[in-house]
């Protein structure tokens, strides 16, 4: 009865493990969609080079990316260069414009007559424009007469016994105020025979002062071009 019995129970045992067994190859072959390993592999391999093949397009594309970053950034820098090229030229055209207060090192010459002796400024002012002149050839980048700034449409004109600069009046003692290098205004008028011995031949008495700072005026007139136009770049 016993051996029966076991022979039953393994049997069972059997069946069970059988069906388990048959259950785990069909599992198997659903998860891998009845393919051999060998179609696994290649297919894996497909994937594999698919992949790679993206994965160069993306450096690729990350290539070109940087290369347009760089390019932008170089043509960035050559504009920031040229705004400040600009705003360079813009600052001095203010100074030579005469529309702004500006300061600097430089040299203050005083004019007057001599003690006991009789000068006419209109007579005579062919001197104050040699000397502007001499200024002006010694680079000095602003001029003022007597708090007038002196612009490239600056008149100075005798009245009577005076002259108007930029339409004001002036008399006695001229203060003109020169902003440039103090040793070169000496030399341009300082020579011999130069414009400071002519005024003192005349009557005049020149003196010189150098500093460190000196603030002119802006001018205060107004200039309207009517004749002159800007030429366009279409035009040139």
């Amino acid at each position: 009865m016993s051996k029966l019995w076991q022979k039953v129970m393994l049997f069972a045992i059997s069946l069970i493990l059988g069906v388990v067994c048959m259950m785990q190859i069909r599992t198997t072959n659903n998860v891998l969609g009845n393919e051999d390993p060998q179609n696994i592999a290649s297919q894996l391999d497909n994937e594999l080079t698919e992949l790679t093949l993206q994965k160069n397009e993306l450096r690729e594309e990350l290539d070109a990316l940087k290369q347009t970053a760089k390019e932008n950034e170089e043509i960035y820098d050559a504009k920031e260069a040229e705004l400040e090229r600009l705003k360079e030229e813009l600052a001095n055209q203010q100074i030579l414009s005469g529309y702004y207060e500006v300061k600097g090192p430089g040299t203050i010459i005083t004019i007057d007559s001599e003690p006991n002796s009789y000068v006419s400024l209109a007579s005579s002012h062919q001197y104050i424009l040699a000397l502007i002149s001499y200024l002006n050839n010694a680079g000095v980048e602003a001029i003022s007469i007597n708090g007038q700034r002196y612009t490239n449409y600056t008149e100075i004109v005798p009245v009577l016994d005076h002259i108007n600069v930029n339409g004001v009046a002036l008399v006695l003692p001229l203060e003109i105020k020169a902003i440039g290098n103090s040793r070169t205004i000496d030399a341009s008028l300082n020579f011999v025979g130069g414009i400071v011995s002519q005024l003192s031949q005349i009557g005049y008495t020149i003196e010189t002062e150098n500093s460190s700072e000196i603030f002119i005026n802006k001018y205060d007139g107004e200039k309207e071009f009517k004749y002159a136009v800007p030429i366009t770049i279409e035009e040139e």
